[in-house]
């Protein structure tokens, strides 16, 4: 799963506009050659990264943010030394300046712009100060000021969204992971230098945290997933009993009312056989019987979330529909004639 676009755009738009500039200047030779490629595998590389905090990591711990300074600073070097005019240094310094200008423009309106934006205009208002190229470079080293490029600006915002959107998608696992996730980062920009914890051993820490949270996700998911299949084979086993079965699509066959009626018969027949080894299956590995169902916290935050398909009185029939789900049995005339009447007040009377 590729780095979504707008955070690509975020950690690579400095560059891109750096070395646009250079081709426009008709910029050529090993440096730039360089130069092209590195910037070509830190596009590809945002393609392949599952996420922005693999990318960011990547770009950090591989010296992506490094060697392209490395190779933009040879380009301008040769390109001075072909007889452009003025110092070296001054030449790398409007250049670096003016990218940086660029840079502003592009992120003006995006997302994250408001962190991304004033660190830059710090480095802009820096080099424009009169101080020289060596001493801007040092004193951007020196305050960090140079980070700003690296998306780490961005990181925590992104361990927000993270958590907001597992809160509103009713995963309180994962909520509990993500700010357990923000904890450290919080805890390692604390104890940082410049406030910005080193990209590649927060990543170390994320993946371990995930790891830690994997098997209880899984449970999580499973637990669902059982549960939703017995009440599915409760659902079908009552509703065969109604009056509608013959034209609901769960049962109809386009051969004719012969073979709808063997689908109903085999549904009737077969349910209440398939429901308890699958009941035996949820007691042994979850401990958990049909009577646990409805007060565990996965079906009532799947409730809460309204992803069950039931009514409440859908549930209520379920349920008292249990005692009769056996082999050769059938639920009681008066569950039978509710869940008509539910059916017919949800879907209306074909």
């Amino acid at each position: 799963m590729a780095v979504d676009k707008n955070t690509t755009d975020l950690i690579l738009g400095t560059y891109r506009n750096m070395f646009k500039e250079l081709q426009e200047k008709n910029a050529s030779g090993e440096s730039f050659d360089k130069l092209k490629k590195i910037l070509d595998e830190m596009e590809n590389m945002a393609l392949t990264s599952k996420d922005v905090m693999e990318y960011t990591t990547k770009l950090t711990t591989q010296n992506y943010f490094v060697d392209f300074s490395n190779a933009y600073s040879a380009v301008l070097i040769e390109m001075s030394k072909s007889g452009s005019g003025g110092s070296s240094d001054d030449i790398l310094l409007k250049q670096t300046l003016s990218a940086y200008e660029n840079a502003i423009q592009q992120l003006e309106g995006k997302p994250y712009s408001d962190l991304l934006i004033p660190p830059i205009k710090n480095i802009v208002e820096l080099g424009k100060s009169g101080i020289s190229y060596p001493v801007f470079l040092r004193i951007c080293e020196e305050k960090g000021l140079n980070k700003a490029l690296e998306g780490n600006y961005v990181t925590r915002e992104v361990k927000l969204s993270e958590i907001e959107f597992a809160e509103k998608m009713f995963l309180p696992v994962e909520v509990k992971m993500h700010k357990e996730i923000l904890s450290v980062f919080d805890e390692m920009s604390s104890k940082a230098q410049f406030g910005i914890p080193d990209m590649f051993e927060f990543g170390l820490k994320r993946q371990h945290i995930e790891w830690k949270y994997a098997p209880e996700i899984e449970k999580w998911k499973m637990i669902i997933r059982h549960w939703e299949k017995l009440l599915e084979y409760m659902n079908d086993w009552i509703d065969s009993f109604c009056e509608f079965a013959p034209r609901d699509t769960r049962w109809t066959d386009m051969r004719g009312i012969f073979y709808t009626k063997r689908n109903i018969k085999r549904t009737q027949d077969c349910n209440p056989g398939v429901f308890k080894q699958r009941e035996r299956i949820f007691q042994e590995c979850f401990g958990l019987g049909w009577e646990n169902i409805f007060s565990h916290d996965t079906f009532l935050t799947e409730v809460k979330a309204g992803r069950v398909p039931h009514s409440e009185e859908s549930l209520k029939i379920l349920q008292e529909g249990y005692q009769y789900c056996k082999p050769f049995s059938k639920p009681e005339e008066n569950i039978i004639k509710r869940a008509e009447a539910e059916y017919y007040r949800r879907y209306g009377k074909k």
